[in-house]
């Protein structure tokens, strides 16, 4: 099986469904921000106090090497699409999935202080919404509108890989 790599919107429900996809399909998870932390000791708010530069050059590097992870589902993090060496290797790392959650049950759901982008609050989400919505539907083989329970939205991400794989649409 290729990997399953997940994107969308930070509080999009990328790490929950990824971990229930991997778990269904006996495949490793990996959460890029996790890894990232991993790598180089130090929590994501710690690397932005660095600058969003900093952070950003660990990302493509988390994306060069989860690139050649196999049986993986993989969780990005919200802003890792925004570079297109990342698109490159995430497309290369395996069938790309939107979880395409609205904005405003996101704002419910998180706590924006704890995310470095958004410790300006919610009207931040709303905005990187606006700007990363059309790399999302350009970069994602699949897209799945997370706006239902866990489980039914796992469900529909599996129908959508199913049918994806049918056609021999992806790599």
């Amino acid at each position: 099986m290729t990997n399953i790599v997940l994107i969308g919107m930070t509080g999009s429900g990328k790490t929950t469904i990824g971990k229930e996809l991997a778990s269904r399909l006996k495949l490793s998870f990996i959460d890029m921000d996790d890894f990232i932390e991993k790598q180089v000791g130090q929590s994501i708010p710690e690397l932005f106090e660095q600058g969003e530069a900093v952070f950003r050059s660990l990302e493509t590097d988390a994306c060069i090497k989860l690139a050649d992870a196999t049986d993986t589902v993989i969780s990005t993090g919200g802003g890792a699409v925004l570079k297109q060496e990342n698109q490159k290797w995430l497309k290369q790392a395996g069938v790309i999935v939107w979880i395409d959650r609205p904005v405003n049950l996101i704002v419910k759901d998180i706590e924006t202080a704890h995310r470095p982008l958004l410790k300006n609050g919610t009207e931040a989400l709303y905005t990187l919404f606006e700007e990363r919505q059309p790399v999302y539907e350009a970069l994602a083989d699949v897209t799945v509108r997370n706006d239902q329970s866990l489980s039914e939205t796992v469900n529909d991400v599996l129908n959508q890989l199913t049918k994806l794989d049918t056609k021999g649409d992806h790599s």
